[in-house]
């Protein structure tokens, strides 16, 4: 039998709902599960926010506009971009100087033979040649070569990424934040893959998603939270009420404590249910208990 949901106390004041694309509330085929859109859209009409918060730059954002209608701000490339669905512009960016990226680019080449890299722009993306089009990010049509001579110097880089194919995930992550960590952000959301996310130092999900709920007049206490990578830790333990999902990254789930049921199980819109349910006093017995 499966615990019990826990959903914030009966009169806690959630107002926003701030939530991970992939693996969260998008399946590995990037189509979301009838039952979550239908959470999502109940939550928008019951007067809660939601905004989305995802590594996925803003060129990737089709699933959200085709499946969901939402044309709300979505929180891109792991906090560098805000970007206004509906207006289809950039509100707000955090760019980081090319020739930082080309520094660390040469120290990870030089201890990890091998390793590939790409360039996130506002325009697009750059790659190495050899750099395989299986990842997200990569939906259009990169400009391939080397990287030195293509990627203009202005206006800076939304996100730099480096992956050595073949290489162990975990080990290559850490090794590349222990030689990046302090002068990048460095961070990882692709589950099993050797690839690494670099953006502007401090950056962080959770440090745009800050500046985004404080606009609103929304403190960390009135916050939901989901996620189940790395990159969403900083998100899940700033939020008053983060959840990790219980299949996300296992060192996620350690330190968030609190879990959402898997993707597979609608996890995101049991939890929205059970919090629209208690908002309206209808929790049935044995079905939810309330964690703070």
């Amino acid at each position: 039998m499966s615990p019990p949901l826990e959903v914030p106390p009966p009169g806690t004041p959630i107002r926003l709902i701030a939530s991970d694309l992939d693996g969260t509330v998008l399946g590995r085929d990037f189509r979301f599960r009838p039952r979550t859109v239908e959470a999502l859209r109940a939550a928008q009409d019951g007067g809660l926010h939601v905004v989305f918060v995802t590594g996925r730059p803003m060129r990737w954002l089709d699933p959200l506009r085709e499946q969901l209608a939402h044309e709300g701000v979505v929180i891109c490339s792991n906090g560098a971009v805000v970007y206004d669905l509906a207006a289809d512009r950039v509100v707000e960016s955090s760019l980081f100087p090319v020739h930082e990226a080309f520094a660390v680019m040469d120290e990870i080449a030089a201890r990890h033979p091998g390793s590939l890299f790409a360039a996130e722009t506002l325009e697009g993306v750059y790659t190495d040649h050899g750099w395989a089009r299986t990842d997200r990010m990569e939906s259009g049509a990169p400009r391939t070569g080397p990287l030195r001579e293509q990627v203009p110097a202005e206006p800076g880089l939304v996100k730099f990424l480096a992956k050595r194919d073949g290489a162990e995930p975990h080990a290559y992550v850490r090794a590349l934040t222990e030689l990046v960590g302090g002068r990048l952000s460095v961070t990882s959301s692709v589950a099993g893959s050797p690839l690494v996310e670099m953006g502007q130092r401090g950056l962080t999900k959770a440090r745009t998603l800050t500046q985004y709920a404080a606009e609103r007049g929304i403190g960390p206490h009135e916050v939901l939270a989901f996620g189940d990578m790395p990159n969403d830790l900083e998100m899940l333990t700033w939020a008053g009420h983060g959840y990790a999902m219980a299949d996300g990254h296992p060192a996620v789930v350690r330190a968030v404590g609190r879990t959402a049921p898997p993707f597979a199980e609608d996890g995101v819109a049991r939890v929205i249910e059970a919090l629209l349910r208690e908002q309206a006093g209808e929790r049935p017995a044995g079905q939810v208990s309330t964690a703070g």
